[in-house]
């Protein structure tokens, strides 16, 4: 579609790649990968893809709008949604309304793809960004900082891209035992259907590992410190046992901290609190196509964001 007859506004295609790559560089100052890039909004294992929308001017790119289409279920029914995750405009192009317009040809896609809301973790950018779209309020999730006293050696391993060294530590694949105690808390909410397609989703960009311990389970991703997504306690003693054990491997591997955020309404973050105080972290904001939908029936965790 043509906007002010200047831009060209369309679906994002495998084409656009390298198009997204540029305007990621010239309005950051970062280098990301085609691969990286590809592999992030290649969700055909879920059998959609491409819910994002990018905006052209002369055949320059300059805007796009992001977003990976998410699968939700409790132990009824299974739900499509979206989640919104890069939005970036060049700075000569903002203030024409290309993030709005965008945002538009985006939603359009999402409902045509029966997706029932599109969410996002909010940073202050977003949060007023969101607010001429009719974006509401859900609630903040809660991080929680454990630290470890060691000198910072995985800072200096995540500097050098060292980070395939934690392979001969922790175990990149994760048991069928791991993946059933992943999923037994909740079913009565929605959340993310945690499936090894999605494990392999998420390592053709990422690495990930899966740690064992004390009756628990963490799937982790280790860049600096220890980043916890969704994770499983069979009792808060047992927690309590596993972070002490892990906290040695830890202190050896120079890892400084481990980081969750959680849902306040999860049980993990009731099992949390018993190790350390909780802090408000990201806004969970939303924007429904389904009025029937209710956040509160949803549950959300740390590897449900699109860089986890």
């Amino acid at each position: 579609m043509l906007y002010k007859d200047k831009y060209q506004l369309k679906r994002l295609e495998k084409s656009d790649f390298p198009a997204v790559k540029e305007l990621f560089w010239k309005v950051f100052k970062k280098k990301v990968t085609l691969h990286y890039l590809e592999n992030k909004y290649d969700t055909s294992y879920l059998g959609i893809e491409y819910i994002c929308s990018i905006a052209y001017y002369d055949k320059i790119p300059v805007a796009f709008y992001g977003a990976l289409p998410q699968k939700f279920a409790n132990n009824e029914r299974e739900v499509y949604v979206a989640h919104a995750c890069d939005s970036y405009t060049l700075a000569a192009h903002q203030r024409k309304g290309l993030h709005y317009q965008l945002a538009k040809l985006a939603y359009e896609i999402m409902e045509e793809n029966n997706m029932k809301y599109v969410y996002a973790f909010h940073s202050e950018n977003t949060y007023f960004s969101t607010k001429k779209l009719g974006w509401k309020e859900h609630i903040p999730l809660k991080r929680f900082h454990i630290k470890v006293s060691t000198l910072p050696i995985a800072k200096v391993i995540n500097k050098l891209h060292w980070n395939g060294i934690y392979s001969l530590f922790f175990n990149k694949k994760i048991s069928q035992n791991a993946l059933e105690k992943l999923s037994i808390d909740h079913k009565d909410k929605f959340r993310q259907v945690f499936t090894p397609q999605l494990i392999n989703y998420k390592n053709s960009f990422k690495s990930h590992y899966c740690i064992e311990i004390e009756g628990c389970v963490f799937w982790v991703k280790i860049q600096a410190i220890m980043h916890v997504g969704l994770s499983y306690a069979v009792s808060e003693l047992a927690l309590q046992k596993a972070i002490k054990k892990l906290k040695r491997k830890a202190f050896l591997l120079g890892i400084t901290e481990f980081l969750f955020q959680v849902d306040p309404a999860s049980i993990i973050a009731s099992q949390l609190q018993t190790i350390v105080a909780s802090k408000e972290s990201w806004l969970v904001g939303y924007l429904d196509f389904d009025s029937e939908i209710n956040l509160k029936d949803f549950i959300f965790n740390y590897s449900d964001l699109d860089t986890f």
